[in-house]
C-alpha cells in the first residue's frame, strides 16, 4: 500500500519473541478482513535479553517466513520495528505515526487482536479506529518458547517451521551463554526477591557533551551500559528533585521504580565517561529502559 493517500489497512502489534502459529494464523485472519496489514515489532530498541532476544529484523524474517510458508501474499503486509518508550501514550502515538505513513493519514484502520483483550479503554488511544477481532489460538505461547530454549528443554509442537528452524540454531550464537546465564540468574533473583516496593536510585552525571556510564559486570544485562546507581532499601527516603520511571515493564526481575537525579554520580558508584551523541545512537547497548531515560531526561525523545 502506498505510503500517501487513504486507504484501508489493519495494525497487529505484538513483541512476537518469538512469532509463533497463533500470531500466523492472526495475520491470515487479519488479510482475510483486510486489504493490508500493518505487523509492529514492539520492543525493537531494547538489547538482547531472556526477555526480548530476538532483534526486529530476525522477528521479521522469521514471520515472514512463516508467513508465506502458509501462502500469504506477502506484498500485503508491512513490517515495521516499534520501540518500547515505556509511556502509553508516546507508545500509542508512534502506532497511530506509523499506520498514517504506511495506510495514509486518511486511511481507515482496524487494530486486529483477540477478543479477551478488546476494550474501549484501549481503542481510545486510536481515535476513529476500529477492533478486528480475530479468532484466540490456546495452548501456545512466547514465553514457554523462550523458557523452553534457555533451559535447553524441546521446543514446545505447532511452531512454524522457519520459527523452529531458527530456534535450532540461535544456541550456536556465541550470545547464546550469555542469556541462559541471564535466564538463570532471573529466575534466582525473582525467587530471591522480596514483597517490596523495589526501587533504585540512579544519576545522570552529565559533564559537557559527555555523561558516565557504567557497564554492567552481572550475569543480567551482562556487558551493556546503565546509568550509576544502587538500591534504595526499605524505608529510605527518596532525594529531592528524582525523576521518577516506574513503568510496570521496564525491569527484567520484578517491577521497579527508577528514581534518577540529574547531578554528580558520587564516587564509589563510578563509571566511564561517555560522548553522549556517541550513546544516544546505541539504544541496544543499554540496560532495560536506561536509553529511554537518558533520551527522555535529556530531551532528545522524537515528538
Amino acid at each position: 500500500m502506498n505510503s500517501s493517500g487513504s486507504g484501508e489497512g489493519a495494525v497487529f502489534v505484538g513483541r512476537f519473541q518469538p512469532p509463533h502459529h497463533a500470531h500466523v494464523s492472526t495475520v491470515l485472519a487479519a488479510l482475510d478482513a483486510a486489504p493490508h496489514v500493518l505487523v509492529l515489532l514492539g520492543s525493537a530498541n531494547l538489547a538482547r535479553s531472556v526477555k526480548n532476544p530476538f532483534t526486529a529484523q530476525e522477528r521479521h524474517a522469521m514471520f515472514a517466513a512463516a508467513l508465506a510458508q502458509r501462502g500469504a501474499d506477502l506484498h500485503r503486509v508491512t513490517f515495521r520495528p516499534l520501540p518500547d518508550r515505556f509511556d502509553a501514550d508516546l507508545w500509542a502515538a508512534d502506532v497511530r505515526a506509523v499506520a498514517a505513513q504506511v495506510f495514509g493519514p486518511d486511511a481507515r484502520v482496524a487494530l486486529v487482536g483477540f477478543e479477551k483483550d478488546a476494550s474501549t479503554g484501549y481503542l481510545q488511544w486510536f481515535p476513529g479506529w476500529t477492533r478486528l477481532v480475530t479468532p484466540e489460538e490456546p495452548g501456545l505461547n512466547a514465553t514457554d518458547i523462550r523458557a523452553a530454549l534457555f533451559t535447553r528443554q524441546p521446543l514446545p509442537g505447532g511452531l512454524p517451521g522457519p520459527v523452529l528452524d531458527f530456534l535450532r540454531q540461535f544456541p550456536q550464537g556465541r550470545g547464546f551463554p550469555r542469556l541462559v546465564r541471564e535466564w538463570q540468574a532471573v529466575q534466582a533473583a525473582r525467587a530471591a526477591a522480596g514483597p517490596g516496593p523495589h526501587r533504585e536510585l540512579r544519576w545522570l552525571d552529565v559533564r559537557g557533551p559527555d555523561l558516565t556510564l557504567h557497564q554492567r559486570t552481572q550475569d543480567i544485562g551482562q556487558g551493556l551500559w546503565e546509568l550509576p546507581g544502587r538500591p534504595l532499601v526499605v524505608g529510605e527516603g527518596v532525594p529531592e528533585g528524582a525523576t521518577v520511571f516506574d513503568h510496570p515493564s521496564r525491569s527484567l526481575v520484578v517491577p521497579s521504580a527508577a528514581y534518577v537525579l540529574r547531578a554528580a554520580a558520587p564516587p564509589e558508584y563510578p563509571g566511564e565517561r561517555v560522548a553522549i551523541a556517541h550513546a544516544l545512537l546505541r539504544p541496544r547497548k543499554f540496560f532495560e529502559d536506561h536509553h529511554v531515560i537518558l533520551t527522555r531526561m535529556l530531551g532528545r525523545e522524537e515528538d
